[in-house]
Formats: C-alpha cells, sequence, structure tokens
C-alpha cells in the first residue's frame, strides 16, 4: 500500500507496504493563500533568528511547542522520516518528537513536529559529570536494544521504514536501494570489488577476510546515531532526533555508523565510551574504516 497523500500529490516515498497511516502523517499540500502565508510566517521567523544556535538551517520554530523541518526539492527530508519516529513511538519507549503534520510545499517535505527542549548532548558532553557520562551512556544503550528486538517486516532486506531506498549521511548521492539482502548490500558498498582486487588494496584485506561468508540478520538502526542526535535535560536522554538515515539495516549499522558520526575530536570521548558499553562489531567496524581509506564516504 502506498502513502496516502493528496490526490496529485508526487513528493515522498513510493514504494510504502505499510499498513493505513495516522492522519498526522498524510502530506497536506500547501497552496494558494495557504502556501504565502505558511511561507511568510518562516520568512518571518527565520528573520527574527528563531532558530537556536543548535538546530540547523533546515529546521525552524514554529511557536514554544513545534518546529518544522524542511528540505530543499530533493533534499533529504521525506516521508519516510516522519513515518519512522511514528513507526518508534508507537513501538517502543524511545523518546522521540511527536509529528503533527506532513506538509507538501512546492514539491518538498515539511514535517510539523514536537519542539523538545533541551541541549544537545554534543554541546554538553564535556561539561557533564563522569557520572552523568555513563548513565547517558545506559540509556542510549538501553534505547539501542530496543530497536534490536523489533521484528522486520522482511527479514534480511536492507530497507528504509516504507519499503523504499535508504539514505547515509556519509553519501550524498541520494537514496539507494532497497536490497533483497546484507549481500547485495555490501556489495553496493563495495566489498566484493575491493575483495577481488587485494593489491589496489591492502588495507582492507585482512578485514574483509575475517568477516567474509559472515551472516548478518537485519534490525532497525537510527543511521546516523551520536550526540549531535540526542536531546539532553535534567540528567536524562529526552528526545532522539534525526530519524532519515534510520531503516532496516545490517545489525551492526548503528555501531559502526556511529564511529564515523564521531569522527570530530570533541566527539572521540563519546566514541570512547560508546564502543566500551555497546555490544560491538569490530571486525565491521575495520572493514568500514579500512574502505574509508579509499572511498569518500565521510
Amino acid at each position: 500500500m502506498e502513502p496516502q497523500v493528496s490526490s496529485d500529490d508526487k513528493t515522498g516515498s513510493t514504494s510504502c507496504e505499510m499498513q493505513h497511516l495516522p492522519s498526522a502523517l498524510v502530506i497536506r499540500q500547501l497552496r494558494g493563500l495557504d502556501l504565502v502565508g505558511y511561507k511568510l510566517r518562516l520568512k518571518l521567523r527565520s528573520l527574527r533568528e528563531r532558530r537556536p544556535k543548535s538546530f540547523t538551517p533546515n529546521v525552524f520554530l514554529l511557536d514554544n511547542t513545534r518546529l518544522v523541518k524542511h528540505s530543499r526539492l530533493g533534499g533529504t527530508v521525506r516521508l519516510t522520516e516522519a513515518i519512522a519516529m511514528d513507526y518508534i513511538s508507537k513501538n517502543t519507549t524511545i523518546p522521540v518528537p511527536r509529528v503533527h503534520e506532513v506538509l507538501g510545499v512546492d514539491g518538498s517535505i515539511h514535517i510539523v513536529q514536537e519542539y523538545i527542549d533541551g541541549d544537545l548532548l554534543d554541546n554538553v558532553w564535556h561539561k557533564l559529570t563522569s557520572d552523568e557520562q555513563r548513565s547517558s551512556m545506559e540509556q542510549l544503550k538501553g534505547y539501542l536494544a530496543q530497536l534490536q528486538v523489533l521484528t522486520p517486516p522482511h527479514p534480511g532486506r536492507v530497507e528504509a521504514i516504507d519499503g523504499s531506498g535508504c539514505l547515509d549521511a556519509r553519501l550524498h548521492s541520494g537514496q539507494w536501494g532497497p536490497f533483497d539482502n546484507v549481500e547485495e548490500f555490501n556489495r553496493f558498498f563495495g566489498h566484493e570489488y575491493v575483495r577481488e582486487y587485494p593489491d589496489l588494496y591492502p588495507k582492507a584485506e585482512e578485514p574483509l577476510a575475517k568477516t567474509y561468508r559472515r551472516t548478518w540478520r537485519t534490525a532497525f538502526a537510527h543511521g546516523d546515531i551520536g550526540p549531535h542526535n540526542i536531546i539532553w535535560k535534567n540528567g536524562k536522554i529526552v528526545a532522539i532526533i534525526d530519524w532519515e538515515c534510520s531503516g532496516w539495516f545490517p545489525e551492526y549499522w548503528d555501531y559502526t555508523r556511529a564511529y564515523f558520526g564521531a569522527v570530530a575530536p570533541s566527539r572521540w570521548s563519546w566514541w570512547k565510551m560508546f564502543r566500551e558499553s555497546m555490544a560491538g562489531y569490530p571486525d565491521e567496524l575495520a572493514v568500514e574504516i579500512a574502505l574509508a581509506t579509499y572511498f569518500i564516504r565521510i
């Protein structure tokens, strides 16, 4: 079943096999005076500098309780992100912003969602005590464990929440896939090609040999987990945000992706604690690091 959209909408996901979508996830196309008024409101918010410093350029506060996340035509904000947040909120205890509605604006998607007050963990990590840092990691460990036990609709298939293609913050080529199995997914990322030419890619030879013929189940992954996507307040994780890269991936995906999201020196101590706290996939990470030395993926 395709996502429910306005009758002439062509924006968003195209291969959703989910059941009936909540009304908040039905794309409401803005036209005429509604469109003009909405654009004016965003413009005024921008001029008044209502965007918190921690927000990215595609996020604006509408008021004290709601924000809108959007992208230009062809960007990474898709209906799938709203579907993912709704799915996570209903099937786990992971704190995620509530989706109020999804708007279609000149061919792009605008997700109107709950504004969660707090600080990005990225901005306060080095101000926390060691006990607070460990507490944040234990909380995150529990939340990621919940993702790992969710049942995929198509076990073994690598895909977004709605069955469409995936996104990766390291890649700027738009969505890719879906893939019928993990082997096909790894082939896309160059595993087979690099294995065939060890002389050209010597750093990858040993890591790939360790994982050769290894099999993995698929699990739900956030896809860009890190302190830059965690909101912290009063000793608690109050929200995990930015689910645009989420979907059904090989079980190691959140672990290996966390490394690449923590390459900035300011995040090294966070990664060290993450690596020590989580169930690890060192061989899979070694493959990713080796391949990254040859291919621009971060």
